[in-house]
C-alpha cells in the first residue's frame, strides 16, 4: 500500500502547485492540465489499493473517483467551451452524481447489516428533506439556481445520501470500521466544497480566491481520502 500513500503525497503537493497558479493565472489550459494530474493521482492512489486489496467490490470506489475525474473535465470545458457551458455544466452534476451512487453502494454492500434496514432509509429520508430544502432556501442562501433548479435538487438528495449513508453505515459498526468512518469524514469535505462551488456558481461575489482554493482544497481532501480509505478495507 505504500504507492498509494506516496500517490497521495504527491497529489496534495501538486494541489498546492495548482491552487497556486488557479488563484494567479485564472483558469488556463496550463491550469488545467495541473488540475487534472492531481485528478489521475487519486485515481491511481485507489487503483493501487484495489490491486493490492482482497475485497474487489472496492471497484465501485474507484468508479465514483473515475467519474469525479470525469467530472473535473466537464466543468473546466466551460471555460474552453463558453458557448456549450450548459452542456458541461449538466454533464458535471449528471457525472458527479454517478459517483456518489456508487459510493453509496459501495457502503451498503459492506457495512450494511441484514434486517437493519432503518439504517438505509433514515439516510435516504433525510437526504430527500435536505434536498427540498436546499432548493426551498434559496432566496434565503442568496442563490438562483435558475434553470439548474431541478438537476440541483437531483445532485443535492444523492450528495447528502452519502453523508447521511456514511454516518449510518459508521454508526451501525459503532464507529470501529476505519474504512466506513474515512468515508464519512471524506463526504463532510465533498459537501462542504459543493456548498461553497454553489455560491461561485449560482450567487453573487463569491469567486474570490479564498472561495477558489477551499472549494478546490476541500474537494480533492475528500477525494484523496475516499481512495486512501481503500488501504484500510478488510
Amino acid at each position: 500500500m505504500a504507492v498509494s500513500y506516496v500517490c497521495s503525497g504527491v497529489g496534495m503537493v501538486l494541489l498546492c502547485v495548482f491552487l497556486k497558479l488557479r488563484v494567479s493565472r485564472g483558469a488556463s489550459a496550463f491550469v488545467t492540465v495541473i488540475k487534472s494530474t492531481v485528478s489521475i493521482g487519486f485515481m491511481f492512489t485507489a487503483l493501487n489499493a484495489l490491486y493490492y486489496g482482497e475485497n474487489k467490490t472496492a471497484v465501485a470506489v474507484c468508479a465514483g473517483l473515475m467519474f469525479g475525474m470525469l467530472g473535473d473535465i466537464f466543468l473546466d470545458q466551460k471555460y474552453a467551451h463558453p458557448d456549450s457551458a450548459k452542456v458541461y455544466t449538466y454533464a458535471g452534476f449528471l457525472v458527479f452524481a454517478a459517483g456518489h451512487i456508487f459510493y453509496d453502494i459501495f457502503l451498503i454492500k459492506n457495512f450494511y447489516t441484514p434486517g437493519k434496514l432503518l439504517f438505509i432509509i433514515i439516510p435516504f429520508a433525510v437526504s430527500i428533506v435536505v434536498a427540498v430544502l436546499n432548493i426551498a432556501g434559496e432566496d434565503l442562501m442568496k442563490l438562483k439556481f435558475g434553470e439548474y433548479k431541478m438537476i440541483t435538487a437531483f445532485y443535492s438528495f444523492v450528495l447528502f445520501s452519502f453523508v447521511a449513508l456514511s454516518f449510518s453505515m459508521s454508526l451501525l459498526n459503532g464507529f470501529k470500521n476505519i474504512c466506513c468512518v474515512m468515508l464519512f469524514v471524506a463526504s463532510i469535505f465533498f459537501a462542504v466544497s459543493d456548498f461553497i462551488l454553489s455560491g461561485t456558481y449560482f450567487g453573487q461575489g463569491k469567486s474570490r480566491p479564498v472561495d477558489i482554493i477551499t472549494n478546490h482544497a476541500t474537494y480533492y481532501i475528500a477525494q484523496y481520502i475516499i481512495a486512501l480509505s481503500l488501504c484500510f478495507l478488510k
